[in-house]
């Protein structure tokens, strides 16, 4: 009767593993164990203990040069970081949060970590607490996003996981814990929510066995930098925050306007806009329009205030809030010679001085540099409304792959085509481009 027993509870479990394995994902589990290698890679490259041997068995991986490594691994990095958040918001929109259930450990980590480096936890900020909630992903991971979108809006931190440093494009200063809410109660909360070390070990993992932990409030924090030696300038949090408001106004239609938006997200929107389906269906463009006047006239005052608020005023991704309304305005000419100071003054990425430069190109009728610019031309044909979409002539088509690398643009022409426009790259010649306007 025992070994009756123990076959029929061994043939349960095998059973319920196959069941299990039928749920996971494989193909999904192998794609997000990729996406987790591509947002690491180039940030072991800037890691000081990273070896010689896996420094060169990086740069052979990803075909880099010498020169990609010291004076554009954050370009590669900003771009890679850039084409993981499309992967894993097009993921999102087909299956949800992809967690634990999905596709196993670790790889439900990874859409977390490709959004904890880009601008967008506040948007994703509800799913990942849903996928902790419902045990897809360790709590501790919502803890840590939490806190980095704490600090971003410059308020105190809770489990004391995000450190700070401010730098002038140059130079960076000493590295600080992002100020506290309740710093007595801060290791129980850390214990509570899964992190295994105290604030101060987990500090002193980070920047070393030196460092001193302290709780500095959120005015000493304004003020930082102030007795250094280096000469770097304290963020400005006010007006960091006020850009990561206009840059979350300057997106939110545009979120409703792409394939993957998920019904959730959309459903999210139309409630905080309070959009009647008119403004939801004809009336989106208008709302957007309207929203980028708004804005622009708010980034008017910014600039003529502080000049260009870049990286060293209100650290990233908030450095990204002017350049964006700037290109979504018809005022490129205007503010470009001042985008090129900032981009020369390392206050923004080069790639976006290479896109606005080639938007620019565009709007003058000449031909566009690096290939970022993708045209649409709209026509009726027999009561039809049709759409043309090609890249936007190229001035040196046949090293622009080249160009794009060098400028930190991480896909070729044929890839960027693709995954961004839907199409497949042709080449057209200016006269050619103008004709097809013409029809229109």
């Amino acid at each position: 009767m025992r070994y009756l027993f123990f076959a029929l509870f061994f043939s349960i479990m095998i059973n319920a593993q196959e069941n299990q394995q039928k749920k996971m994902n494989l193909k999904l589990k192998n794609e997000l164990t990729q996406i987790h290698r591509d947002d690491q890679i180039y940030r072991e490259l800037i890691q000081p203990n990273v070896s010689q041997e896996q420094r060169e068995k990086v740069m052979k991986e990803k075909n880099l040069t010498k020169e990609d490594v010291t004076d554009r691994i954050w370009r590669l990095m900003d771009e890679q970081d850039d084409e993981n958040l499309k992967k894993v918001e097009k993921i999102i929109a087909e299956n949800g949060y992809p967690g634990k259930s999905l596709v196993g450990e670790p790889e439900n980590e990874t859409a977390w970590l490709v959004i904890q480096h880009s601008p967008k936890i506040d948007q994703y900020m509800p799913i990942i607490k849903t996928a902790a909630d419902h045990k897809e992903i360790p709590f501790r991971l919502y803890a840590m996003m939490l806190d980095r979108q704490l600090m971003h809006d410059g308020k105190e931190q809770i489990y004391g996981t995000q450190g700070f440093s401010s730098h002038d494009g140059e130079k960076e200063s000493e590295p600080i814990i992002w100020p506290i809410k309740d710093v007595k109660n801060v290791n129980k909360l850390r214990k509570e929510a899964g992190f295994d070390q105290t604030v101060e070990d987990n500090a002193k993992r980070l920047y070393g066995k030196d460092f001193v932990f302290k709780n500095y409030t959120l005015e000493e924090v304004l003020k930082f930098g102030g007795d250094k030696k280096t000469e770097e300038k304290p963020l400005n949090l006010e007006l960091k925050k006020e850009l990561a408001q206009i840059y979350k106004d300057d997106q939110i239609y545009r979120e409703l306007m792409q394939s993957s938006i998920t019904p959730e997200r959309k459903a999210e929107i139309i409630k905080e806009k309070n959009l009647s389906k008119e403004d939801v269906g004809s009336g989106l463009i208008k709302k957007m329009d309207d929203q980028d006047q708004e804005n622009l006239v708010k980034v008017e005052k910014i600039i003529e205030k502080y000049g260009y608020p870049g990286k060293s005023m209100v650290g990233e991704p908030e450095n990204y809030a002017v350049w964006n309304v700037i290109q979504h305005s018809p005022k490129i000419e205007k503010y470009f010679p001042l985008i090129k100071k900032a981009t020369d003054e390392k206050e923004l990425p080069f790639r976006l001085y290479a896109m606005m430069l080639d938007r620019k190109l565009m709007y003058d009728n000449k031909e566009q540099i690096y290939g970022t610019q993708i045209h649409s031309i709209f026509t009726t044909k027999d009561g039809k409304a049709e759409t043309l979409s090609f890249v936007w002539p190229i001035k040196d088509p046949d090293h622009v792959n080249e160009l794009r690398k060098n400028s930190g643009f991480s896909k070729t022409i044929e890839d960027y085509a693709k995954d961004v426009g839907g199409i497949e790259y042709k080449k057209y010649t200016l006269k050619e481009a103008l004709e097809l306007q013409k029809k229109k």
